[in-house]
């Protein structure tokens, strides 16, 4: 096993050695093929005796293949046994002799074996120049390997890893990273030596990632789709740090950095176009998703909520203009029309409002695309605005509950779910940050610490009426998701509040 970063490790099989690449029976390849075995049975003194004797064997008119074999095995036997300073100098000679010798082969698939055991020689000088304290010189060494290779993942992998940890180079240092992450995530091209959990390896990639990102806090950030939008490099970095998780769980560090980083303000929203991108693509099976697969229940809880806010459903009254926030495929507006009397259901994609068209032709009495807190303003007064899993992609709530304020009526009333942390990522956070109020999660979404809610509640004239804790309302990965129910009223002086 070798290191090829400080939280990346890649098993080197025989065959990424560049064992047994050669076929004729001529002495040289009889030593060849006794130091593989040596050097497969951890007999590196052998194998650097087989090794030697079959490079003084070489002939004029040795295949490449051979010399480059002998010459990098050689140099993993040295490196093996302790003496790094000749394993620089046995790959250092593969390379030469590549170099030298490479525009004498006509045969294509010849030349492509040559060029991928010059990328390892390269490789594996890089990673000895690490251990060497030579930091340049590796990375000058594993940008070789990549470019005799273009898919060789790891060379990248470790040339960022030594951009960013030796030479502090973290802009460099992120395009690496961001090339490894594409070759082992493409699908035209096998990687070479593809990594037996790529999932751990996406996971340290994205982690590292972030890490580039959040490592000069003056640095400017833009996406690449929109270089001249500037954005947050935290909302950047939140979602590398979230990818990490997502492709491991098990990445604690991911994990810590994930729960301090997107505690900060500057996330602070889900942009309207992913979420518009996000469920057009899904609306179709959306709602089979949601309910049958991921057992979610949200939306019938928050009208049991809204009902005990009341003292019983027989309590609650009728509400004049009802807005479903968020609406989806009507799933909560279905639950509150028998307490609406006007229905309008509001979404940012249309391709869901048709959706929901489809599937309940008579719910909504209105329906329309737009950011919610548009139509709030828009639409005022509002007697009653619904939202069932439809806040969790706001971070600051400010903004938010702003709008409701200014559309909802005097007295007039506003219910919700959002997500809560789990227990174990909410002390996390007590530690790392406890004045936290927000953290964007590995699925994107939002969740929102209780007192925070409260607070911006009311800031904005509201006060919560009714609350409890949403428990298990939707699986992922057989994980329960958490989450609040919240019924609030705005303050009125001259009406009787519940």
């Amino acid at each position: 096993m070798r290191v090829i970063s400080k939280s990346i490790t890649l098993i080197l099989s025989l065959a990424s050695l560049g064992l047994h690449l050669v076929y004729a029976l001529d002495q040289a390849t009889d030593f060849l093929d006794l130091g593989d075995s040596a050097l497969s049975g951890e007999d590196n003194e052998s194998a650097i005796r087989y090794y030697e004797k079959g490079i003084a064997a070489l002939t004029d008119d040795e295949s490449l293949l051979t010399i480059l074999s002998l010459h990098t095995n050689l140099g993993t036997a040295l490196s093996s046994a302790g003496n790094e300073k000749k394993a620089v100098d046995s790959y250092k000679t593969a390379i030469f002799k590549h170099d030298a010798l490479i525009g004498e082969i006509v045969d294509r698939d010849m030349k492509k074996d040559a060029n991928d055991l010059s990328a390892q020689a390269a490789f594996f000088l890089g990673m000895t120049y690490q251990e060497l304290g030579e930091p340049q010189l590796a990375a000058d060494a594993y940008a070789l390997a990549n470019t005799l290779d273009p898919y060789h993942w790891s060379s990248l992998a470790n040339l960022g890893s030594v951009l960013h940890d030796n030479l502090r180079q973290p802009g460099d240092a992120l395009i690496a990273y961001n090339k490894a992450f594409e070759i082992l995530t493409q699908i035209d091209h096998e990687p070479t030596d593809a990594p037996h959990e790529p999932r751990y390896i996406l996971s340290q990639l994205q982690y590292r990632i972030a890490l580039a990102i959040t490592y000069d806090h003056g640095r400017k950030c833009a996406r690449d789709d929109d270089p001249t939008k500037e954005i947050s490099c935290n909302e950047l970095a939140s979602h590398a740090f979230s990818l990490a998780v997502g492709y491991d769980s098990t990445n604690e560090a991911a994990k810590h950095m994930l729960a301090s980083i997107t505690a900060d303000a500057t996330v602070e929203r889900a942009s309207n176009t992913y979420v518009k991108a996000l469920f057009d693509e899904y609306a179709h099976n959306f709602e089979h998703a949601l309910v049958s697969e991921l057992g979610y229940t949200g939306y019938e809880r928050l009208r049991f909520g809204f009902d005990r806010a009341f003292g019983g459903r027989e309590n609650v009254p009728i509400f004049k203009l009802v807005i479903d926030a968020g609406c989806g495929t009507g799933l909560v507006g279905e639950q509150f029309r028998n307490v609406s009397q006007y229905l309008v259901g509001v979404d940012l994609s249309q391709a869901i409002i048709d959706e929901a068209k489809t599937k309940r032709p008579d719910l909504y009495d209105e329906t329309r695309a737009g950011d919610v807190t548009e139509v709030f303003r828009a639409m005022k007064p509002v007697s009653l605005i619904i939202a069932a899993d439809s806040y969790i992609y706001f971070g600051d709530l400010v903004p938010l509950f702003k709008s409701m304020e200014e559309g909802v009526e005097d007295g007039g009333f506003v219910a919700f779910t959002l997500e809560s942390v789990s227990e174990e990522n909410e002390k996390s956070l007590q530690e790392s940050k406890p004045d936290w109020r927000w953290q964007l999660t590995p699925s994107g979404r939002f969740a929102h610490k209780k007192e925070y809610v409260e607070s911006v509640s009311k800031q904005h004239s509201f006060h919560v009426v009714h609350y409890e804790p949403l428990i298990n309302f939707r699986y992922e990965g057989g994980v329960g998701v958490q989450g609040h129910v919240f019924v609030i009223q705005k303050k009125a002086d001259d009406l009787n509040e519940l």
